[in-house]
């Protein structure tokens, strides 16, 4: 009889609100198997309704698996129907984010990108590859945990490099930008004043003075474009990456989590500790002969 009644609760059977339609008959049959098993049949009438109960507790398997199915199928059916009554093109951003294909436009290729916040050295990542994964993002959109860095870069004297784009992003919009003459470079000796072409700031040129222009630069201060140290409220640049606080000590070298993208967000050199923009993104994009 336990038997029986934990049947009755596997299939749905004590449901009174929405009973499965096979239930009626299934306890009939149910209710006289174990009444003859309580000891009134005899061999091999016994035998006989054992095996009817083996065959029925298959059928009930099956009769609920056709109905998860049945199931199934309908939210299929509904979903095809939703997708008719309010069809979405495929090639239309579900999001604001940039597109990579829209941003690698007249010869340009994106073969790295820093993401702020994540806790993997930017200078290392670009430097060796550590903290780095080459699978290229689709958008500028935050959905990776690593930094993009694409392995054309280990061969970067064979590329025929004429330009590098340095510049950072969010999600939807440039932020900030230097072009620099990539010819003869190197990984490291791209990024220098005197191979400055064009950037987003009118006093950002090779002509002018700075105290770091370097990619290793200061500190935990890479990528490092600063016109002049002053004591830190007198600390004044256009753009940096900070990777970390340590060694440096400055109020604007401290963030809750790193790596940060600072930059200038007047048309010209700012203080560093009075204001400063955060980009969502470090990219370096190359141009080739």
């Amino acid at each position: 009889m336990k038997y029986f009644l934990r049947l009755l609760i596997k299939t749905g059977c004590t449901n009174m609100k929405k009973m499965p339609p096979f239930c009626y008959s299934f306890t009939l049959v149910m209710f006289s198997l174990t009444f003859f098993k309580s000891g009134i049949c005899e061999e091999p009438q016994c035998q006989r309704y054992y095996m009817e109960e083996r065959i029925l507790e298959k059928m009930v398997s099956i009769d609920l698996k056709l109905e998860h199915t049945v199931e199934k199928i309908k939210d299929l059916e509904d979903n095809q129907q939703c997708k008719k009554t309010n069809p979405v093109r495929l090639d239309t951003p579900l999001t604001s984010a940039l597109r990579i294909a829209d941003l690698e436009t007249d010869g340009w290729q994106m073969v790295f990108r820093a993401t702020s916040s994540i806790g993997h050295n930017v200078f290392n990542a670009w430097t060796t590859g550590k903290g780095s994964c080459d699978v290229k993002p689709i958008t500028m959109e935050r959905s990776y945990a690593c930094h993009y860095r694409n392995s054309v870069i280990t061969d970067w004297s064979n590329l025929g490099i004429k330009y590098v784009k340095y510049a950072f992003f969010d999600t939807d919009r440039e932020v900030a930008h230097v072009i620099f003459n990539g010819v003869g470079s190197n990984i490291i000796s791209w990024f220098g004043k005197s191979r400055v072409i064009s950037t987003s700031w009118s006093d950002l040129t090779s002509m002018h003075e700075y105290n770091y222009f370097s990619l290793q630069g200061h500190c935990e201060r890479r990528f490092f474009i600063n016109r002049a140290y002053n004591g830190c409220d007198g600390d004044t640049g256009h753009m940096t990456v900070i990777d970390t606080d340590k060694p440096c000590t400055c109020d604007w070298d401290r963030h809750p989590v790193y790596p940060q993208f600072l930059y200038s967000q007047i048309n010209s050199v700012d203080y560093w500790n009075r204001r400063f923009g955060r980009a969502d993104y470090m990219t370096i994009f190359l141009k080739t002969e």
